[in-house]
């Protein structure tokens, strides 16, 4: 980056008041300042819910509305501000007010995939798939941050309360999909919160090639995983493309009108015919509704495909029923677990023994039955890779399988094993070399 202008807010330099002298002469005033007189201004005259913000349904008419008000204060402190100056001070009001502040800029950078805050003079970003870059200090102060964080939350239909200290939910921001993981004291000594901001649009299998991700024979066989009627599970740790994986599968369900999805934070883009159910924060007096009762919602309503964003190690319960139902729906699952064949076996293993103690091998050979294949992501050295597929097959006993890899990174590259699926896939005889 070669200009202040193309270097991303933030830094201590963004906490160095910026002075303007006002009342001719005899006061000066921060930029800072200002702006917080003309928010706590703005909000007098117009409440947080009156009838004039209710008929500004625009941009353009809220901005009218904040230009009004920042004219006002100007003129009544003798401020001269240069049109830059004024523009910007306009824009930081304005986004406090009815945007996300400080969060809005890195929204609308498409580079932005994460970003981390930890109270408010600590912030860092994603750019693609790299190492987070420190940006220091992008919030005034915690009340700032706070102030931003229960805009966000409100949004996406939560809120930030006391006894509520961990909280995951998400939003569209723009054209984005939104995921937000908020931790606040006494779990934590600071407000902290990772947001993940998903691109415009999906990529499809050609982009997908392009960047690395896969091989043309990968995703070949992921759509043959797609159009057949087995489950499968997507593994991976945070940030490493499960989600996005789990979207394009959706795409390439065959009958997507008999699916449903149950998700955390409503980051899946689905086709238009898939229902989704997302677990609901408590707000106000309304109770929240939990993942794992979305889930016994979704078994109800029968579909003949669930798909699940995002399974979890430490939520056993709420995945027994898809364990025990005799009449389950085909299964299609992302996990956050680890992506090696012994570790991802005892992680698996345990989900399924706590999902219910009293019958914990049963509920074993019912996982590995009921989701028989596994696609493996992971992110290495800046870039997300699809890094194996694999279907546990019961080779040699008919109570434990073996898990047999079909497709894995070796030496760098994606290729076949040599092995072969014990499940029917609509592929020629020739995909298999």
């Amino acid at each position: 980056m070669t200009s202040d202008e193309q270097k991303p807010p933030g830094g201590e330099a963004s906490r160095q008041p910026h002075l303007i002298p006002g009342q001719m002469g005899r006061r000066l005033y921060s930029m800072a300042a200002l702006a917080e007189r003309i928010e706590a201004a703005f909000i007098e005259e117009y409440g947080l819910d009156s009838p004039a913000l209710r008929e500004a349904d625009t941009p353009a008419r809220r901005l009218k509305l904040v230009l009004g008000t920042a004219d006002y204060i100007l003129a009544v402190e003798s401020v001269q501000l240069s049109t830059a100056e004024k523009a910007d001070l306009v824009g930081r009001v304005y986004s406090d007010l009815f945007g996300y502040g400080p969060l809005d800029a890195l929204f609308l950078d498409e580079r932005v995939t994460t970003i981390a805050l930890e109270g408010a003079d600590q912030a860092a970003v994603r750019y693609g798939h790299d190492d987070l870059t420190a940006l220091g200090a992008i919030f005034q102060d915690e009340g700032h941050l706070r102030r931003v964080l229960k805009r966000l939350l409100r949004d996406a239909g939560a809120e930030l309360r006391d006894d509520q200290p961990y909280i995951e939910t998400g939003l569209r921001v723009g054209d984005r999909p939104v995921g937000i993981n908020l931790v606040a004291p006494p779990v934590t000594l600071r407000l902290t919160a990772d947001i993940r901001v998903h691109p415009a649009r999906l990529p499809d299998a050609d982009s997908l090639v392009e960047s690395g991700f896969w091989t043309p024979q990968a995703g070949a066989l992921l759509k043959a995983l797609a159009a057949s009627p087995h489950g499968l599970i997507i593994v991976g740790e945070p940030e490493s493309g499960k989600t996005t994986l789990l979207s394009l599968l959706a795409g390439w369900l065959p009958q997507p009108e008999r699916a449903l999805a149950v998700e955390r934070a409503g980051e899946l883009r689905l086709p238009p015919q898939i229902e989704r159910l997302a677990a609901r924060w408590p707000v106000g007096d309304a109770p929240g509704v939990s993942f794992g009762e979305q889930i016994g919602r979704a078994l109800g309503l029968q579909p003949g495909c669930l798909l699940l964003d995002e399974v979890r190690a430490d939520e056993p319960l709420s995945i027994a029923p898809l364990l025990t139902k005799p009449d389950a729906p085909r299964l299609i699952w992302s996990f956050r677990g680890p992506i090696f064949e012994k570790r991802l076996s005892s992680a698996l293993g345990m989900l399924a023994r706590r999902a219910d103690m009293s019958q914990s091998e049963d509920m074993v050979r019912a996982l590995y039955r009921r989701l028989p294949f596994v696609v493996t992501v992971n992110r290495l050295n800046g870039a997300l890779r699809l890094w194996s597929i694999g279907e546990w097959q019961f080779k040699h006993s008919p109570d434990y399988p073996t898990y047999v890899p079909l497709m894995r990174i070796e030496s760098g590259e994606l290729r076949l094993t040599g092995e072969r699926p014990a499940q029917a896939l609509d592929l020629p005889e020739s995909f298999w070399g």
